[in-house]
């Protein structure tokens, strides 16, 4: 479904991703896993269109989306819930979930009732302004809000963190539902046990280069990755 030749990204005169080779197949859950700084979220960016590219080429369903511009990536199906939710605050949760189906002039209530039914806590607070609900719902409702584009692919930047361990589990678990349902998933989390456990291929960044690839179930008996980040 996705595929990434040789990309190099720049911050400046910083390279933050050295020639990165990667690929997602239809229907997968694909983790990218690695420390702070790492270029996960640049990565996330550089395929979204937000970040340009230098050299290499991304592809997707066999079509060349290099170049094209953030706005124009969207009408693929390729969405993105950024790292920190970035909901609006002084809008209410279904108007949160509305900007995320601006492209749609039809279904958007049927889109509507399929995220309250993954979140029905979301249904409950649909009048509530952003601002008022817990990081667990904010999360909830980000995720909602990039399901509302009906997406392809759904790529989460750390959907765990800042929540309470309950709500961590919580979270994985819907990840996986809605790969069940039908989107194939790329997924940046810091938490790799959790990442690991719920995909099934991993990708290891370190300092904008992919060091290790393998199937999630061999990166998480892999005794580098078990030192690195399981914490065994």
């Amino acid at each position: 479904m996705l595929e990434l030749f040789n990309i190099h990204t720049y911050y400046g005169e910083i390279e933050a991703l050295k020639g990165i080779n990667l690929k997602v197949e239809e229907g997968e859950i694909v983790t990218l896993i690695g420390a702070n700084g790492a270029g996960k979220t640049t990565l996330l960016k550089t395929i979204s269109g937000l970040l340009t590219h230098t050299s290499g080429e991304i592809r997707f369903l066999d079509e060349k989306i290099s170049g094209l511009k953030a706005h124009q990536i969207t009408k693929y199906g390729i969405v993105q819930v950024p790292e920190g939710r970035k909901i609006f605050p002084l809008l209410t949760v279904k108007e949160n979930l509305e900007i995320g189906a601006y492209r749609k002039k039809n279904g958007v209530k049927e889109n509507l009732e399929k995220v309250y039914q993954l979140f029905p806590v979301l249904k409950e607070r649909e009048k509530q302004l952003g601002a008022t609900l817990s990081g667990g719902e904010q999360q909830m409702l980000a995720i909602g809000r990039g399901l509302m584009a009906e997406p392809k692919i759904l790529m989460l930047d750390e959907p765990s963190m800042g929540l309470a361990p309950i709500l961590v589990e919580k979270i994985f678990q819907i990840i996986k539902e809605i790969n069940q349902q039908g989107t194939t998933i790329l997924l940046v989390e810091q938490n790799a046990y959790q990442a690991l456990n719920i995909a099934a291929r991993g990708y290891v960044l370190e300092t904008g280069k992919i060091v290790l690839s393998d199937t999630a179930k061999n990166l998480l008996n892999n005794e580098a990755v078990k030192k690195a980040y399981l914490g065994k």
